[in-house]
């Protein structure tokens, strides 16, 4: 019976240690920051948050975010509970406005960063021209490629002018947003008088710097030979 009471001290005081650290450990740190919400623009920005805590090894997590790095820098000589949070933020490439939050001990701050500039929409060629001798050639059709793109997923779209029946386009790629993305131009001149015949075809890309664009297409037809 001795030896289990000693037993059982023995145990007690090798989990009273644990105890206490697990109860200190489980208190949590409060936190007041100045400010909850930090905007910043697309190119990135540093700065500062000013924040005071009840305890001086709060925990700063980031929560694993790759476009924002923190330090915090040591208490003011004087004023212990008074802390500077001093947070770094890149730049941001895509269009998308981001959200990420910073955690200080028992609060959050929200850092919020602008979009960047709309991309681009680039095509080619630029124009399109089309040639037909009646007689000498022997379809009087021909089809190119018209390639679009751009540095981020859009939807692309591309309508001939209604007045151009001799134009027709067609893609095999679905109308989702991508990165690029091809149309073929069809020219007929099939019950064409001799002449040249002009028209546009309309580019469209919703959410790009130049959503709309216009390919001009000429279609020569000679005298027959």
């Amino acid at each position: 019976m001795l030896r289990s009471l000693l037993f059982g001290m023995a145990a007690a005081a090798l989990a009273g240690p644990a105890l206490a650290s697990a109860q200190t450990g489980a208190t949590p740190c409060h936190t007041t920051p100045q400010e909850n919400r930090k905007a910043v623009p697309w190119a990135g920005n540093a700065g500062e948050l000013q924040w005071s805590a009840d305890q001086p090894d709060c925990k700063v997590d980031t929560g694993g975010l790759g476009w924002v790095s923190v330090s915090v820098l040591p208490p003011v000589t004087g004023s212990a509970n008074q802390r500077v949070l001093r947070y770094s933020v890149d730049t941001n490439f895509s269009s998308a406005r981001r959200e990420g939050k910073i955690q200080i001990g028992d609060s959050t701050v929200t850092i919020e960063q602008a979009g960047g500039p709309a991309p681009g929409m680039a095509y080619s060629p630029n124009r399109l021209e089309f040639h037909f001798t009646p007689g000498q050639d022997a379809l009087l059709e021909a089809t190119k490629q018209l390639f679009v793109g751009s540095e981020e997923p859009l939807v692309f779209t591309a309508t001939p002018e209604t007045t151009a029946t001799w134009i027709k386009i067609k893609t095999a790629n679905p109308e989702a947003p991508q990165r690029q993305r091809s149309f073929l131009i069809t020219a007929t001149a099939t019950g064409k008088d001799p002449g040249v015949y002009q028209t546009d075809i309309q580019l469209e890309a919703p959410g790009a710097a130049n959503a709309k664009e216009v390919v001009p297409v000429t279609m020569t037809v000679e005298k027959a030979k």
